[in-house]
């Protein structure tokens, strides 16, 4: 197992640069609480109207069943929620290799600082595999789909959703400082190792190829072009993960605390240049959802890009109306998407057609 050892920058004006690093979010929570697709009961606290309505929406698109379009949803959400209060929905039911010491990887301290993970963030440091606050953050929430590093994040999710592998091989991020470092930028010892994610049902409580894993790894689908300049930066600059910073650079500013409709992820609505990465995500997620659907689980044909809506006021094609989805509301408007999500699924509901699979009878000799 190869591990790479990060230790001080050595160089005054990037720590100084980087001395703050925020919460991983990709296209960024928003207000809007989680609505349970069973009840409709509205529950508080805050979603991604992309992981979250539209999933449903693009799923019954792509020829999912009902029941398979709310699981996609819920565990597509789960990713950044762990387990949504109120209810019983959690992906929390994995689990996490032994910590290495900052001593066996820094060497002589003391480091008095777990700088990362963040364990006093996360619903259960035990279970919670896809936290954005645990080890295996960077690999589900920053992963590289691009570059030589792309096999290694969104290749071993798609393989390990599609059941191609049973296993997933990810890798572990951990940082330590010393007194006063108290970042991930800004501590003297960073590292990451190699590792087996998921060995079986109990690493993660999701096992390999069901839907929901594949939920998981459309989420990280989208968050890989959510944060594609944001890893490209980090890696420009050499740091071992990527991540968010509360400073100056641009491709990765962000405030979670005071999140605004200019933000690096508020800016993924709207007019902005950097909407075109929504656009662009949406258009890998549902291309995927056909993919599966076709293969798998759909009882629908899917509806095509350029299909006509007619049950959709303005009767966009649906390639319009997921352009509509994006681009009408700024993020401070997510009621709005909601709604038009709905309405999307709604009218793909109404014109799809069933499929007829037909089966070759086995022939005996």
């Amino acid at each position: 197992m190869k591990a790479y050892r990060w230790c001080s920058i050595g160089l005054a004006t990037l720590i100084a640069f980087f001395a703050s690093v925020v919460i991983v979010y990709a296209f960024a929570e928003e207000p809007l609480g989680f609505r349970d697709p069973a009840t409709g009961i509205v529950y508080e606290g805050v979603i991604s109207t992309i992981h979250d309505d539209l999933t449903y929406a693009l799923a019954i698109a792509a020829g999912f069943s009902v029941t398979d379009s709310r699981k996609l949803q819920i565990y597509n959400q789960l990713v950044d929620s762990e387990h949504i209060s109120g209810t019983a929905y959690t992906n929390c039911g994995g689990s996490f290799n032994t910590a290495p010491t900052a001593a066996s990887v820094c060497g002589a301290g003391p480091w008095p600082n777990v700088v990362w993970p963040q364990y006093s963030s996360m619903y259960d440091t035990n279970t919670c595999a896809t936290s954005r606050f645990g080890v295996y953050s960077p690999f589900f929430h920053f992963p590289h789909r691009l570059g030589p590093l792309g096999q290694r994040d969104i290749g071993a999710l798609h393989d390990w959703a599609w059941g191609i592998t049973q296993t997933l091989r990810g890798y572990e991020a951990y940082a330590w400082g010393k007194a006063g470092e108290l970042t991930v930028f800004s501590a003297s010892c960073r590292y990451t190792r190699t590792t087996e994610i998921v060995t079986s049902i109990t690493d993660t409580g999701i096992p390999p190829g069901t839907l929901q894993a594949f939920a998981t790894y459309l989420h990280s689908l989208a968050d890989s072009y959510s944060h594609q300049d944001c890893i490209a930066a980090m890696d420009a600059l050499g740091m071992p993960w990527p991540t968010h910073t509360t400073l100056t650079l641009t491709e990765c500013l962000y405030h979670p605390n005071t999140m605004t409709a200019t933000d690096v992820h508020g800016r993924e609505f709207f007019t902005y240049t950097d909407s075109a990465r929504t656009d662009a995500a949406i258009g890998a997620v549902y291309a995927e959802l056909v993919s599966r659907s076709l293969r798998y689980e759909g009882q629908y044909y899917p509806v095509s890009l350029g299909v006509t809506l007619t049950q959709l006021t303005g009767t966009p094609t649906l390639s319009q109306a997921l352009s509509n989805f994006v681009h009408t509301w700024d993020y401070n408007h997510p009621s709005d998407r909601r709604a038009y999500a709905d309405a999307i699924a709604a009218a793909a509901l109404a014109q799809r057609m069933p499929i007829r699979r037909a089966y070759m009878p086995v022939l005996l000799r």
